[in-house]
């Protein structure tokens, strides 16, 4: 509990550095705003909530535009800490959580897809959500997919995105692949060894530096549609309410300022920062 209160107050210490970063790398971005909202889309969320955080104002750009999203949760998200549920309980709880999230967000219950891998062990099982991933790109054919950053440092997101990687490539995938943050956000910029390499001035001062420089990301204009994203995140009751121990949730400021109230949605060409993963 310690370690956790640490980290959510060196969030918020760095958070207006963060945003700082953040709007200076946004001002070399180029404009994907058009293109997102007339493809359709598989979106690769390795828990319930995070296609809401990470993709939440592009898949309401697509179902505006009358194109198909489809989402592939990768695990039952049911290591969570919640007080006073039972795993199978939160298990539940989610899945139909995400499924009334899923509605705001315009998409129907058979376009949400449970694969039901085990929260935490997702990294385990690499080939078999490659393998269950390749299925919904050959069922679903999407124009674009969407999945975790390569260097999100959450292990089940790593995980996720590489197995969305290795879905693409040995089913042939030819549409475009881009990658979102969502953990990505909470390490300084953006990340190095999940926050964990020791503080130095190349660290400090390089790092946000080269970060800004070294790519450039692709922007969704996410005005005007943060209310309605805002919207589907509040039915993820789990993760945004606290327990029944009064434990808030932990979803940290850095990541929700960029996740809902960033005036865009970034997003990455696929491998763009695999040298930091």
């Amino acid at each position: 509990m310690a370690d956790a209160a640490t980290f959510l107050g060196r969030d918020e210490l760095l958070l207006p550095f963060r945003r700082g970063f953040r709007w200076a790398w946004a001002r070399r971005g180029v404009d994907l705003t058009a293109r997102m909202a007339r493809t359709s889309a598989l979106v690769v969320a390795p828990h319930p909530d995070d296609e809401t955080l990470g993709c939440g104002v592009s898949i309401l750009r697509k179902r505006d535009a009358g194109r198909p999203v489809h989402i592939a949760m990768v695990s039952d998200g049911a290591a969570a800490p919640r007080s006073g549920v039972s795993s199978a309980e939160l298990a539940a709880i989610r899945r139909e959580e995400a499924r009334r999230a899923g509605g705001r967000l315009g998409v129907d219950a058979e376009q949400l897809h449970f694969l039901d891998f085990p929260d935490g062990g997702v990294s385990d099982r690499v080939d078999e959500v490659s393998a269950r991933l390749a299925e919904l790109l050959e069922a679903c054919q999407p124009e674009q997919m969407l999945i975790p950053v390569s260097c999100e440092g959450h292990p089940d997101h790593n995980a996720s995105g590489a197995a969305a990687r290795r879905a693409a490539a040995t089913t042939g995938y030819t549409g475009q692949v881009l990658e979102y943050g969502v953990w990505l956000w909470t390490h300084w910029p953006w990340t190095r060894g999940y926050g964990t390499e020791g503080w130095s001035p190349r660290r400090v001062f390089g790092d946000p530096v080269d970060r800004v420089r070294e790519v450039r990301p692709l922007l969704v204009d996410a005005r005007g549609y943060r209310e309605r994203q805002l919207a589907a995140l509040a039915e993820h009751v789990s993760q945004t309410t606290p327990d029944e121990a009064g434990n808030a949730p932990t979803l940290p400021a850095s990541l929700l300022a960029a996740s809902t109230r960033s005036p865009v949605e970034i997003y990455l060409e696929v491998g763009a920062l695999d040298h930091l993963a």
